[in-house]
């Protein structure tokens, strides 16, 4: 698969797991964010890195739980042969960058 039409469907898949939110009942998508999609070469897997301002734990337990609906709502649009299987994974990258930033103020200072 070439460079291109990799990024092409990560970047179609990022649009359409964040418009599968707005299908989930009880569920405040203005509590998510998607941070990154890390879709395989083969494009048989990928990994949803997202963010939760509030309420963690329950917030991703429901997506965990309803991963397979997600996947048949984004497989309804996908235009490819393949869907692949997805995962998602809470991001750690802001709460560590947060981390370091003050780690380094605190030298500075």
């Amino acid at each position: 698969m070439n460079a291109i039409n990799h990024e092409r469907k990560t970047s179609l898949l990022l649009k359409l797991i964040g418009d599968s939110f707005y299908q989930l009942q009880d569920f405040d998508v203005t509590n998510i964010a998607i941070n990154d999609v890390i879709l395989t070469i083969d494009g048989s897997h990928a990994k949803v890195y997202v963010t939760f301002f509030k309420d963690k734990a329950r917030y991703f337990d429901k997506i965990v739980k309803m991963t397979p609906f997600i996947r048949s709502v984004v497989a309804k649009s996908w235009d490819y042969k393949k869907l692949p299987e997805l995962e998602f994974i809470i991001d750690t990258v802001e709460p560590n960058a947060q981390r370091i930033e003050k780690i380094l103020k605190d030298i500075k200072d």
